[in-house]
Order: C-alpha cells, then sequence, then structure tokens
C-alpha cells in the first residue's frame, strides 16, 4: 500500500468516524431519548453520549486534519483547484460550528434554568 492510498484510507476512515457519529446521536440517541419520561434521565444521556463522542470527534478532526496535510504535501497542485478551495472552506465552517457546539451551546444546555427544548 502506498502512502498516498493510505492516507486517504484514513482520512475517509476519520471522516466516517466524525460523520457518522454526529448522524447517530442526532438520528438514534435523541429521538429514542425524546419519548423518556424521566427527564433527568433523558438530559444524563444525552450529556454523556456527548461527552463520550466529543472526545473521539475532535481525535477524528485530528486526524482528518493530518491526512489532508499529508495529501496536500504529497499534491501541492491541489491549492490551484477550485473544489479544493471550496472543501475548505466548508471544512473551516464544520470546524467553527463544532466548537461553538462542543464549547458555547453544548455547557450552556446543561445549566439549571436552561430551556428545555435545548436538551
Amino acid at each position: 500500500m502506498t502512502l498516498a492510498l493510505f492516507g486517504r484510507w484514513v482520512h475517509l476512515l476519520a471522516a466516517i468516524t466524525w460523520i457518522g457519529g454526529m448522524l447517530f446521536i442526532a438520528l438514534v440517541v435523541v429521538p429514542v431519548t425524546r419519548g423518556l419520561e424521566d427527564a433527568s434521565l433523558r438530559v444524563r444521556i444525552v450529556r454523556e453520549v456527548g461527552r463520550r463522542f466529543r472526545t473521539v470527534a475532535w481525535i477524528a478532526l485530528g486526524v482528518l486534519a493530518a491526512s489532508g496535510l499529508l495529501t496536500l504535501w504529497m499534491r501541492p497542485s491541489l491549492l490551484a483547484s477550485p473544489r479544493f478551495h471550496w472543501k475548505l472552506g466548508l471544512v473551516v465552517l464544520a470546524l467553527i460550528l463544532s466548537a461553538f457546539h462542543d464549547f458555547v451551546l453544548g455547557p450552556r444546555a446543561g445549566l439549571p434554568g436552561a430551556d428545555p427544548s435545548a436538551r
């Protein structure tokens, strides 16, 4: 296996981990917990799943960045591609939104008196 192929494989695996985990939480965990009658249990489950996934997600994002830089180092011609610039812009936006969610919105949702719809 070449370094380029290995880098793509790692990049793809990290992207699947990050995006798949977010989709699992949004499409499985949150809807299932909304059916629970005990609101405190619902909050604890979502908070704990989110806390554990946050570590996995930021590791996956680090691996995505490293493998993306490896690909860019091996193929510097990508810098001239408009498609690359669009992708990079979307990645930066996703990073900003993830950081805002993890470090601003997430902690506020768990505060006493927070809007129950934010939980």
